[in-house]
């Protein structure tokens, strides 16, 4: 590392984004610069920590300063301060951004501020850069229309038409029952209990119910005017046709990239490197 990372908390409205701050150059440097700098998000179940390897490394080795961060419903938020997902992200982001042009302007360019948004972060962060002008570039992967229609895909349609119905009582009970089915994969069990565990809930149904707040429809997209780039996987099953949609909506403010092979499956998690490659190059060419 070309400096050490350091915790740096940045303070919004009714609780604390927990951050880690990756510098080009020591804070008590006599010649500081403002460098390009990306801001890190992850989304419904990762630690931050889990995007070092992958997006930090190569980033600090082009010269990037980075900083990741986790909001409400993410790891470090949802232990210490007992708070589940919110979906207007933009008070996680607008944070970030306060912090780095105030705390650490001297070594922050304001024109070169990109954000990355991973797996659900490709709600949250596209949500946010539709209320931050300040970012010169958006990087999604991949991208998440709509939360609650992808989720609810991945139900049976028995278990659909109940959630459909507003019977909460009997969706509760169909979905508590899984927990104990045999057959039921530990995929869908630990979905549903890590569902219910970052929404600070313990109705499954009441889960899908706050998922419908999670969407880009209604004009949100249209908002985000800076440069994107979204990444989809060609064996991506967590929502799928979700990036195309994006991009539909951003236009030609947005390109798509498709993942393949070792590295098309969600979050290139069979290739990180790969990601780490594309992204950085693109980071570069779009802020």
């Amino acid at each position: 590392m070309p400096s050490p990372p350091s915790p740096c908390p940045a303070r919004a409205k009714n609780f604390t984004v927990e951050a880690i701050w990756y510098p080009q150059q020591a804070e008590n440097t006599n010649q500081p610069k403002q460098l390009q700098t990306l801001i890190l998000g992850q989304g419904f179940d990762a630690a931050q920590e889990d995007l070092y390897s992958t997006l930090v490394a190569p980033a600090l080795a082009r010269g990037w300063n980075i900083i990741s961060c986790e909001g409400p419903g993410q790891p470090t938020v949802r232990r210490f301060q007992g708070l589940g997902f919110v979906p207007d992200w933009e008070r996680v982001v607008t944070s970030v951004v306060d912090y780095l042009l105030n705390e650490k302007a001297a070594f922050v360019d304001p024109q070169r501020l990109a954000l990355f948004g991973n797996s659900l972060g490709g709600y949250l962060d596209a949500r946010a850069a539709a209320f931050e002008p300040r970012l010169s570039a958006l990087l999604l992967d991949g991208g998440v229309w709509d939360m609650y229609d992808g989720y609810k895909g991945h139900s049976t349609p028995a278990l659909a038409e109940l959630l459909e119905s507003g019977d909460q009582e009997a969706f509760d009970n169909e979905m508590n029952a899984i927990q104990s089915n045999p057959n039921a994969t530990t995929e869908l069990k630990w979905g549903i209990l890590q569902g219910l565990w970052a929404f600070k809930t313990h109705s499954p149904y009441y889960f899908f119910q706050q998922t419908k707040n999670y969407t880009l429809k209604g004009g949100i997209a249209d908002m985000i005017q800076m440069p994107t780039w979204i990444a989809d996987g060609e064996c991506d099953a967590t929502f799928p046709g979700h990036s195309e949609m994006v991009k539909d909506a951003l236009g030609d403010r947005a390109a798509l990239h498709i993942f393949k092979g070792t590295a098309g499956f969600h979050c290139q998690t069979g290739a990180p490197q790969e990601l780490g490659r594309v992204l950085v190059c693109l980071a570069e060419s779009n802020t």
